[in-house]
C-alpha cells in the first residue's frame, strides 16, 4: 500500500512538471510566431528562428551547434506544376497517335513524381533556386563514458499552405486521385497504343480510326480541368506552423532545461549523450535532417556506435498519439523495437498510444533521414493521421498555439524523458 501511494504521488509530481513544461514550451511557440510568422525554410523568418532557438539552447547545453546548409525548396513540390505542363502536350501526342513523345512525356513526368515525392530524391533539385537552411542542436554530455546517444528532434520551418486541405478538405483524395490518375492511365494507353501501332504498322492518326482510344482519349480530355486543379495545390504563402512543427523544438528546449537541473541537482546522465535538434528544411523533403545525419554519420563528438532518435511532428491531440515504424511514404523501414518501446512506456503512464507504418501518399517526417544511417529511430505523433483525416490546422493558416492540445505536448514530453531515463538506467 505504501509502495503504490509512492508511486501515484511520483506520478502526479511528474505530470505537474510536464505540465509546466508543456506551458513553457507553448509559451515560447506563441512569443516565436508573434515575433517572425510563417518560416518557409530559406526566408529570413526561418532563419532568425533558428537563431533565437539557439540562444534559447546555449545556457542549457554543454555546447550548441548552428549549422547551415544548401537546399531547393521550390523543388519538392515543383513536380506538380511541372505535370500539370506536361499533361497537355501528352495528351495532344495521344490524340494524334505520337505515341512514342506521349510515352516519354508522360512516364517522364511520373517518374520525376516517384522519385521527386514518394521517395524523396532530389532528382529537379538543381533546376531550383537554392537558399541557406539552418539546423540547430545542443548536446547535453553524460557523466561518464558515452555508451549511446539520443537524438532528440524537431523542425523549426513551417509548410506552405495546401489549397486543397482549405476549399472542400473532404474531396482531397478525389482531386488528386483523378489528376495523378489520368497521368497513369495517359501512360499506359500510350504504351499500349505504341505496341498495337507496331504490330499493325500503322503510326498515324490511330487514335482517331480506333473506337477504344478514342474513347478514351476523349476521357482523358475530359480529366484536363482536374488536371489543371493540381496547379493550385499549394499557396505561396505559409502556415504560422505551431503544432507542425515548432512546438516540437520548443520540447527540444524544455528537455535541454530538465536533463540540465538533473545535472544541477546531482543526478546528471550516466551514460546517455543527449542531443536536441531542431532541423530546418523538413517541408522541403526532409532536406535538413538528411544534411544532419549525413553531416554526423561518422562524427563520434555527436552521434555514438549506437544512436536513437525521438523524432516529434504534429502532437496536437492526445488521443491520437502513435508512432511510426516505417517513413517516405512506406519506403524507409523504422525501428519497430523503439516504437513498441514507447508505446510500453505511454501506456504505463496511463496514455493510449499505438505504432503503425506511414500511410502511403502522406509524406515522411525527419526520423527517416535517421534511419538511412542507420540509427534506431521512430517519430511520434498525435493527430489522425491518413488521406482520409488529418487535423484540422494541419497545412493550414490554422495551425496556431490554439490548436494544439496542450495535454498532447505534455504527453509527448513525458515519454521522451521516460525515453532517456530508461536507455540510460541500463546496465
Amino acid at each position: 500500500m505504501i509502495e503504490k501511494r509512492i508511486k501515484m504521488a511520483k506520478l502526479k509530481m511528474e505530470k505537474l512538471q510536464a505540465n509546466r513544461m508543456a506551458k513553457r514550451a507553448l509559451g515560447l511557440v506563441s512569443d516565436l510566431i508573434e515575433k517572425h510568422g510563417p518560416r518557409l525554410s530559406g526566408s529570413e523568418a526561418c532563419l532568425e528562428t533558428a537563431e533565437e532557438l539557439a540562444s534559447e539552447l546555449r545556457p542549457l547545453c554543454d555546447r550548441t551547434e548552428v549549422e547551415t546548409f544548401s537546399l531547393h525548396p521550390n523543388a519538392f513540390l515543383g513536380w506538380i506544376k511541372l505535370m500539370v505542363i506536361v499533361y497537355p502536350v501528352a495528351l495532344l501526342a495521344f490524340w494524334f497517335s505520337i505515341t512514342p513523345l506521349a510515352i516519354l512525356l508522360a512516364v517522364g513526368a511520373i517518374l520525376i513524381m516517384v522519385f521527386q515525392f514518394f521517395l524523396y530524391k532530389e532528382l529537379i533539385d538543381p533546376f531550383y533556386p537554392k537558399v541557406e537552411g539552418r539546423n540547430v542542436y545542443g548536446v547535453i554530455e553524460p557523466e561518464g563514458e558515452v555508451k549511446q546517444t539520443v537524438v532528440y528532434s524537431g523542425h523549426h520551418d513551417s509548410a506552405r499552405v495546401f489549397n486543397f486541405f482549405m476549399e472542400k478538405p473532404h474531396l482531397y483524395m478525389v482531386r488528386v486521385g483523378i489528376g495523378i490518375g489520368a497521368y497513369i492511365a495517359l501512360a499506359l494507353l500510350s504504351v499500349v497504343a505504341l505496341i498495337v501501332q507496331i504490330i499493325r504498322g500503322k503510326f498515324f492518326l490511330f487514335t482517331f480510326t480506333s473506337p477504344f482510344f478514342l474513347v478514351w482519349a476523349i476521357i482523358l480530355t475530359i480529366a484536363l480541368p482536374w488536371v489543371f486543379k493540381l496547379w493550385q495545390f499549394a499557396s505561396d504563402e505559409g502556415t504560422p506552423g505551431a503544432g507542425d512543427n515548432l512546438i516540437a523544438s520548443a520540447m527540444g528546449v524544455e528537455l535541454a532545461a530538465y536533463f540540465n537541473q538533473r545535472r544541477e541537482e546531482g543526478t546528471p546522465l550516466k551514460n546517455t549523450r543527449l542531443v536536441l535538434a531542431s532541423f530546418d528544411g523538413e517541408e522541403a523533403g526532409l532536406r535538413g535532417a538528411r544534411a544532419f545525419f549525413q553531416r554526423h554519420q561518422y562524427n563520434s563528438e555527436v552521434l555514438s556506435s549506437e544512436s536513437w532518435n525521438f523524432n516529434v511532428d504534429c502532437p496536437y491531440n492526445a488521443k491520437d498519439l502513435f508512432f511510426l515504424t516505417s517513413d517516405i511514404n512506406g519506403s524507409v523501414q523504422l525501428s519497430q523495437e523503439m516504437a513498441s518501446q514507447c508505446v510500453v512506456l505511454a501506456k504505463e503512464m496511463g496514455f493510449e498510444a499505438f505504432s503503425q507504418p506511414i500511410a502511403f501518399l502522406t509524406g515522411g517526417t525527419d526520423a527517416a533521414e535517421a534511419a538511412k544511417v542507420g540509427v534506431k529511430a521512430t517519430t511520434l505523433m498525435a493527430m489522425p493521421w491518413g488521406n482520409s483525416e488529418r487535423a484540422a490546422a494541419y497545412h493550414t493558416p490554422n495551425d496556431v498555439v490554439e490548436a494544439i492540445e496542450p495535454l498532447a505536448v505534455e504527453v509527448a514530453l513525458s515519454i521522451a524523458i521516460k525515453f532517456i531515463e530508461n536507455l540510460d538506467s541500463r546496465e
